[in-house]
């Protein structure tokens, strides 16, 4: 079952809470959006393991009932303090321009205020997606000087 939490325009924002073939192929095509890159094929179980994780909330933004965007939450305790990243901000071509990405990201704002009050919200951007990174400045986020480490974990 999906959970209403905000609407705009024909355009809903929810929490996926399950997850079955149709949106399994409706995610699938909205990631090839996200990176052309090779990534695990979504199944209904592969998104139950997702949707399963308490430190995992999956928004979906649903146009007449299809899923035409999506953002991903993580949240988890260190010993410094809980951390909050966005990940996988993605919409459809035919919704873009029509604040449904800024909808994904307020919700996901709120969500993390809900759970953490002081929390602090990170994310990556791409310098390449120029619209992304100015939603994610024009909603107050910085960008912060870091060196991002990556180890792939090859069979």
């Amino acid at each position: 079952m999906l959970y209403n939490t905000m609407s705009n325009a024909a355009i809903t924002i929810k929490i996926l809470e399950e997850a079955d073939q149709k949106v399994a192929r409706e995610l699938n095509e909205l990631m090839e959006h996200l990176t052309s890159g090779p990534r695990p094929t979504l199944t209904p179980e592969r998104l139950g393991r997702i949707l399963s994780s308490p430190q995992t909330t999956l928004f979906v933004a649903e146009q007449e009932g299809t899923i035409v965007g999506s953002l991903t939450l993580l949240g988890y305790t260190t010993p410094v303090c809980d951390k909050f990243w966005i990940e996988d901000v993605v919409t459809a071509p035919q919704v873009r321009g029509r604040g449904v990405g800024r909808q994904l990201l307020r919700e996901a704002i709120l969500r993390t205020r809900q759970l953490d009050p002081e929390a602090t919200i990170y994310l990556t951007s791409n310098p390449q997606r120029i619209a992304a990174r100015e939603l994610y400045r024009s909603e107050g986020f910085e960008q912060y000087e870091t060196g991002v480490f990556r180890l792939t974990i090859k069979k």
